[in-house]
């Protein structure tokens, strides 16, 4: 990989290898997070059994279709005004996601379906919720569709799913789940890229891993945990899938002194050997970073890369302040309370500075 995804086939199945197996999530994680400035958008799935290949893809398929209702209102401009799953609202997604499709190369009754069973829904998925029904349409317009939705989110021309395969199949599982890639990625348009084990009839491309990557990888003892899809936030905007971010966002909107806050941007650190960092929610005059820390950041991988990530922050002149997210949900006012604290005294010495 010559450092931009943008290098790698669209509409084909390849696995992706170059460094040694144990680190081969951690390395793709970093590669990940934050989603690379070029190429398509990308995202993540977990391999799991499948009994045909039809059923893998309809597996995918549910997966990103979750994804893409939880990325709502994103993906519609003027979708944000709408709310409530009355009548009203449903028909005005309609109207929007139509109106949208005229312009663009959406399938017009897909999107708007789509955005209708956004509006039913009421929110983002959390994981492992099915979506709501909607109208039955073709695997083929399920495929293609999703694949739109999913690049224009992101302000990318394509997409793309990487596919974990946690360990090698039995060789008739393998065959399905290499035939429903292959279908999907036929289908759909996107690159479906697989990490693991090799696997029959998959040509394999070698990742050129920059140094920076390989050595934090490296570092990191234990592969970080995986879900069964995942998507990469929208840069300037609370993580879709995060009730947590939302939930800060949504009382920060209503306090003057948080002026300035930016969502999951990326930063890139003086150190040059050092990879890009995303942020939860950053004050860059004040150098102030704020991470919201969910389950995941207590295993052991995920604290030692929080700790890489600190260090380097910290280096750069930024100050780190962590909450958990039981600490957001149960005690939202004494997380503010400290935010506010740091601003202000950092703000008060910037002004004393300049004078």
């Amino acid at each position: 990989m010559a450092l931009s995804w943008g290098d790698l086939p669209a509409g084909r199945v390849l696995r992706l290898a170059g460094v040694d197996s144990r680190i081969d999530a951690n390395v793709m994680e970093l590669l990940l997070d934050p989603l690379p400035e070029t190429g398509p958008a990308v995202v993540t799935y977990t391999a799991t059994d499948g009994d045909s290949a039809s059923g893998v893809v309809e597996s995918i398929l549910r997966e990103l279709e979750t994804l893409a209702i939880g990325l709502f209102p994103a993906w519609l401009p003027g979708g944000e005004r709408l709310s409530g799953p009355g009548g009203g609202g449903v028909a005005a997604a309609r109207i929007l996601a139509t109106s949208l499709a005229s312009g663009t190369r959406h399938f017009a009754p897909f999107l708007a379906d789509l955005a209708a069973r956004a509006i039913q829904h009421g929110g983002p998925l959390v994981p492992g919720q099915r979506v709501p029904t909607g109208r039955s349409f073709p695997a083929e317009s399920r495929a293609a569709g999703l694949a739109r939705v999913i690049a224009s989110t992101f302000g990318r021309e394509s997409a793309a799913l990487v596919v974990y395969v946690p360990e090698r199949p039995a060789s008739r599982e393998e065959t399905f789940l290499v035939a429903g890639c292959e279908w999907l990625a036929h289908r759909s348009g996107m690159g479906i890229w697989l990490v693991g084990p090799e696997l029959s009839r998959v040509e394999t491309f070698h990742l050129e891993v920059p140094s920076a990557v390989r050595r934090l990888a490296e570092e990191m003892t234990a592969p970080p945990p995986i879900a069964t899809a995942g998507v990469p936030p929208i840069a300037g905007r609370p993580h879709a899938g995060s009730a947590v971010e939302r939930a800060m966002e949504a009382a920060l909107a209503e306090r003057a002194w948080a002026h300035g806050r930016t969502w999951n941007q990326m930063y890139h650190s003086k150190d040059p050997l050092f990879v890009m960092i995303r942020t939860d929610l950053m004050w860059v005059p004040e150098k102030c970073v704020v991470e919201l820390d969910g389950p995941e950041h207590e295993t052991p991988a995920q604290m030692e890369r929080d700790r890489i990530r600190d260090r380097h922050l910290e280096r750069d002149g930024f100050t780190v302040l962590r909450f958990t997210n039981q600490q957001v949900m149960s005690d939202l006012g004494a997380v503010l309370r400290h935010i506010e604290e740091f601003l202000r005294g950092r703000r008060l010495g910037m002004n004393e500075g300049a004078g």
